[in-house]
């Protein structure tokens, strides 16, 4: 790939798993091409599209693609550099974990939740040079693939209409003060039904999405903006900074200001 496309800012090996924060130029193309090892794919800032097997996914920070060995693909990028986090699994680790094999073959998909905030944890541990460093991405790579791994899962039914809108209402109106029986309510089934159904197709409750949502949008905040952490803890609906900070070391393994000051080094 030509140097004036991406510029590799660090890399770190460890066993059989290479990890390399990149950035890409602004407005540029990659065509079809190929990587010969499964990789797990960060989006850390910037925007793009990839395209694979005709279908175009948007990278937006927080975003995960997993592709497996060989997966042709190819990206765009818009207006200001992208900065990514490209981990790359030689086949020896592959072979040691044959029960994750079906995750990494083809690609996946991960706009935001579990996979995403591993990933995130990840990439703090790979800026990290103590000797426990190796231990602990090997421990958390486990811990994404196996969440990967449950996206194979096929729901039974398809959803219904009035689930999908209940979903897009979460996501349109993330930051308000939802309760179930108000989503019900606007989707018009009653609010047991509404979360069990829920749970049953997207794998989490409808106030776990709730909270991914707010998190992942404050993630965002802090990389992208200025403003305090108690106005993007206000901002993302949490009722104090200490609760949002709380939910948020827990979704991410680091604090906002952490996680602010890791942005604001690079």
């Amino acid at each position: 790939m030509p140097d004036d496309l991406r510029r590799d800012l660090n890399q770190i090996k460890f066993s059989a798993l290479t990890l390399t924060e990149t950035l890409h130029a602004p407005n540029s193309r990659i065509p079809s091409h190929i990587h010969n090892t499964a990789s797990i794919c960060l989006t850390l800032t910037g925007h793009g599209l990839e395209t694979l097997n005709g279908n175009r996914f948007v990278n937006q920070p927080g975003c995960v693609i997993i592709r497996g060995a060989g997966v042709i693909h190819a990206n765009e990028y818009g207006p200001i550099p992208l900065r990514g986090l490209m981990i790359e699994l030689e086949r020896k680790w592959v072979d040691t974990c044959p029960h994750f094999s079906e995750v990494l073959k083809g690609y996946r998909y991960f706009p935001n939740g579990p996979v995403s905030a591993i990933a995130l944890r990840i990439y703090h541990e790979s800026r990290i040079t103590d000797g426990v460093a190796a231990l602990i991405v090997e421990g958390l790579m486990l811990e994404l693939l196996g969440h990967a791994s449950r996206s194979l899962v096929k729901t039974p039914v398809r959803a219904p209409r009035w689930l999908n809108q209940a979903r897009d209402l979460l996501h349109g109106r993330f930051n308000d003060s939802l309760n179930l029986d108000e989503v019900a309510h606007a989707v018009g089934v009653h609010p047991t039904h509404l979360a069990r159904t829920f749970k049953k197709h997207y794998r989490t409750t409808v106030g776990e999405y709730l909270r991914g949502l707010r998190l992942d949008w404050a993630m965002r905040q802090l990389s992208e903006t200025e403003a305090s952490i108690s106005e993007i803890a206000c901002a993302a609906g949490f009722y104090d900074q200490s609760h949002f900070s709380h939910l948020f070391k827990q979704h991410t393994g680091f604090t906002p200001a952490e996680f602010r000051l890791s942005q604001a080094a690079k």
